[in-house]
């Protein structure tokens, strides 16, 4: 076999092979210190166009989580404000009723139901989250985001104020008028509890989606681009093992040239 101090052949073979065993070996730890095997693009470029867009997808569906939650809140809060306001009128239909007998001061009982007419407009203005009250019929329609790609879902305002209930002015010295009137308010209040309760259960039912949705993505996401930790670890120690072999080797290779001399010795 030939050799020559000016080429040292083998000395370069062991030099590549240390060298591609180092790139390994960081690699591997990369993988250790941020636990994903697909960390950058030059990792594995589809992996990671894949797992960004993923990243987008799940970011998005965050924003549409709190969207949603914030529309629970309100809808929570005008639905504890409409609830409110329904058990007044029964404390209002109770006081109607005892107005037919004629043994009660009704100026007493007129009073009682003007104080209770007062806290159903007390209801309605506080009945607010975030400055947004879905009672007062003035506040517009409010818009959920429930979905990606800008889906929402509607939910009207409702309007709880005592002028579209009917019960301005109501008077007790006519029980039978003031029963009508108030049961015409109680429809229109049961009709608003069941709209908002409607919306209620819709935004639950998305929000449990989303949910889902979030953690599947991120299941998948991680089945892309997390590093088998276990996997990991076996390989880093094989691979620093492999590491010492080839300086080792290297060694070797490098002192071959020294033999040379052993002949002028001689």
């Amino acid at each position: 076999m030939a050799f020559s101090i000016n080429t040292n052949t083998t000395a370069m073979a062991a030099l590549r092979t240390m060298s591609a065993t180092q790139a390994s070996l960081s690699h591997t730890q990369r993988q250790i210190e941020t636990g994903l095997k697909v960390a950058e693009p030059k990792d594995n470029p589809a992996s990671f166009t894949i797992a960004q867009a993923m990243r987008g997808d799940i970011s998005s569906l965050s924003a549409v989580s709190e969207g949603i939650s914030f529309g629970q809140a309100t809808v929570s809060v005008a639905n504890a404000g409409a609830l409110q306001i329904s058990n007044i009128l029964n404390d209002i239909s109770e006081k109607v009723t005892q107005a037919y007998n004629g043994g009660l001061d009704t100026s007493i009982l007129q009073e009682e139901v003007d104080a209770l007419l007062a806290q159903i407009t007390n209801a309605v203005n506080t009945s607010s989250f975030n400055g947004v009250n879905m009672l007062d019929g003035v506040s517009p329609d409010m818009d959920v985001l429930t979905g990606l790609g800008g889906v929402t879902q509607t939910i009207p305002t409702q309007d709880l104020r005592l002028a579209t209930l009917g019960l301005t002015g109501l008077d007790l010295t006519d029980p039978a008028t003031a029963q009508t009137t108030v049961d015409n308010a109680e429809d229109l209040v049961g009709a608003a509890i069941t709209t908002l309760g409607t919306a209620a259960n819709s935004l639950d039912t998305k929000a449990e989606f989303s949910q889902l949705l979030t953690d599947k993505l991120k299941e998948g996401l991680g089945i892309l681009v997390d590093a088998n930790m276990a996997e990991a670890s076996a390989n880093l120690q094989a691979l620093q093992t492999k590491e010492q072999l080839n300086i080792q080797s290297l060694s070797i290779a490098n002192s071959r040239p020294q033999s040379i001399l052993q002949l002028f010795r001689n």
